[in-house]
């Protein structure tokens, strides 16, 4: 059976997608937007849908963070942008009656706190020693180092790179047997320099510069999703998030069944089967069909030695790494910064510090805290009450008064989230020879989530959207 391409996939969901004929009925793993779309749109075509979720809540990793928080406030712990360039994230917002606005990640008061001192990116050049730039670099904006060390060599590469469908070329297979790090100090990039423009390489980045894959990176960058794609348009969701989630999930809340977690799948010639717990006991459904959408982290803990799947399905299952990320949020009695739009880079552990209610004038503020890499693991060690102490203890030698203005708070860390164990995807060196393997349908099983995209990278909602609508086109055509 020949499998849907990305172009096949966007043009099957723009001229209305293909009934699925002979299927009487689908389990769905996860109730995350993969899991969302796919029983959606089967649902909407009569199909039987059973949804097995193992939290009590829909929304995977698109989670806001409203309690324990006071005045409405709210903060994301998961996915939070929109482009113009998520065509299935639009589309489904449209549908669901949902509203964008302007991101919070874009025109913010961006500066760096390095060594103890705040500095702006047009004050580089003034604390060039401070931060250690090489001779060559201590003239250069952090524009000219991001068109000297990413745009330019990346634009060079050819045109394969930027192209609307993802395809890999021998210039692509070089890149991506080395990392991020190794590229950007051949073309000349000091560590000084690297830790200037990391903080704008987003969900690619991950703390892990070192191990993450030089193709993924370069098409993330060169692509629209780049925080460097000066005609992107950066949104959210209003009102949160996890709106999305919310709203598609009503549409099916009778074919969900929450506290779910599913631990064994097989298969044989004629029927697949799930088995999962109810409360203190075990239950087995049969269907004709299986989609998988929980990551690969958290399926390990699904028996699969008789699901039927291939070696090479069980060796990326095995390979496939997700980023660690921790995001702590703090309620603040007021502002207390001067910053309108605070956005802050520090070379400590708490990583990136921002106003997550920027647009709220007076009263209650929410501070976030972005950890990844090994930091991001150490504090996912900690109660949820030290997470809270670190870091205020982090902060209050950055944004001093931070203990004093300091209400309460709350915290994800990611690794620690029971089947799911990691935040978006971290591609790592040799990622080419999982992408295939990912999304490949195995017998009556199939596979979707932001892992199984067509692109080389994670941490998109449009992908997850994506592969629910190709899993569906899978079924059309089985």
């Amino acid at each position: 059976m020949p499998r849907p391409t990305q172009k096949d996939t966007k043009t099957a969901f723009d001229n209305g997608l293909p009934p699925t004929h002979g299927i009487d009925h689908v389990i769905v793993v996860g109730a995350g937007l993969a899991g969302l779309g796919a029983a959606y749109e089967l649902n909407k075509q009569g199909t039987r849908v059973t949804v097995l979720e193992a939290s009590d809540h829909p929304g995977g990793r698109t989670r806001t963070l409203r309690a324990p928080f006071t005045d409405g406030l709210h903060s994301e712990a998961g996915a939070m942008t929109v482009t113009n360039q998520c065509d299935y994230t639009v589309h489904y917002l449209r549908e669901m009656g949902l509203e964008t606005e302007p991101s919070d990640l874009v025109d913010t008061d961006f500066s760096y706190y390095r060594s103890g001192t705040r500095i702006r990116p047009d004050q580089t050049a003034d604390h060039a020693s401070l931060l250690g730039l090489n001779p060559d670099e201590k003239d250069l904006s952090i524009d000219e180092m991001v068109a000297k060390y990413v745009t330019e060599p990346n634009r060079a590469i050819g045109p394969e790179l930027a192209s609307p469908t993802w395809s890999v070329s021998p210039r692509l297979l070089e890149l991506d047997r080395r990392s991020v790090r190794e590229v950007l100090q051949e073309r000349g990039a000091s560590a000084a320099a690297i830790s200037l423009i990391e903080p704008f390489f987003l969900e690619m980045r991950g703390g892990e510069l070192g191990s993450a894959s030089a193709m993924a990176w370069a098409r993330y960058e060169t692509g629209p999703r780049s925080l460097f794609d000066t005609g992107t348009r950066w949104n959210k969701i209003k009102g949160g998030t996890d709106m999305l989630a919310q709203a598609l999930a009503g549409r099916i809340a009778d074919r969900i069944v929450y506290r779910a977690p599913v631990v064994r799948i097989t298969q044989d010639d004629h029927e697949a089967r799930v088995t999962f717990l109810d409360r203190n006991r075990l239950r087995t459904l049969t269907a004709d069909r299986v989609i998988v959408t929980a990551p690969f982290s958290g399926i390990q803990r699904i028996h699969l030695a008789t699901a039927g799947l291939s070696a090479e399905k069980h060796t990326t299952i095995r390979r496939l790494r997700y980023a660690s990320a921790t995001r702590i949020s703090l309620q603040m009695r007021r502002q207390f910064w001067p910053e309108k739009q605070l956005m802050l880079s520090t070379d400590g552990p708490i990583g990136t510090v921002r106003d997550a209610t920027p647009r709220r004038a007076e009263g209650r503020k929410i501070l976030e805290c972005w950890l990844s890499g090994w930091s991001a693991q150490a504090v996912a060690s900690m109660s949820p009450e030290e997470r809270i102490d670190f870091a205020l203890g982090e902060l209050e030698p950055i944004l001093p008064g931070a203990r004093d203005n300091f209400e309460l708070g709350t915290s994800i860390a990611w690794d620690n989230e029971r089947y799911i164990e990691g935040a978006y995807i971290l591609p790592e060196r040799g990622h080419h020879e999982l992408m295939e393997h990912a999304r490949c349908p195995e017998g009556r099983i199939h596979f979707a989530g932001e892992h199984t995209a067509y692109e080389p990278n994670g941490g998109s909602m449009n992908y997850a959207l994506e592969s629910a609508i190709r899993t569906v086109i899978e079924l059309s055509k089985a």
